[in-house]
């Protein structure tokens, strides 16, 4: 995840999701994520793609799998038929713990 610098954070998952081991804070997101995906191909969680991969692009790192939290919510809210409701991170966590959506 972008934090509001060039760093981020990167958390290893396991295969159903839950954390493969503490978050790690980089001082150069894109040169982290560009590392770790020559080393081993992975699948990424972020925030929203639109906010995240055009920085990758330009240093030209490609990832082969992502999946964008913003989009994913907005299909969802969309097949229930909430449609313009928030559609952010903070606005999915809150719905998934129940607190108010920001």
């Amino acid at each position: 995840m972008p934090d509001e610098g060039d760093g981020g954070w990167l958390r290893p998952l396991q295969a159903d999701g839950r954390p493969a081991g503490p978050a790690e804070s980089v001082t150069d997101l894109v040169a982290a994520v560009g590392e770790r995906e020559r080393r081993e191909p992975s699948r990424w969680v972020w925030p929203a793609t639109s906010e995240t991969y055009p920085a990758l692009l330009r240093a030209g790192v490609r990832v082969d799998r992502c999946h964008d939290v913003e989009l994913t919510e907005s299909l969802l809210l969309g097949h229930a038929g909430r449609w313009g409701e928030p559609r952010a991170l903070a606005a999915a966590w809150a719905r998934l713990t129940g607190a108010p959506v920001p």
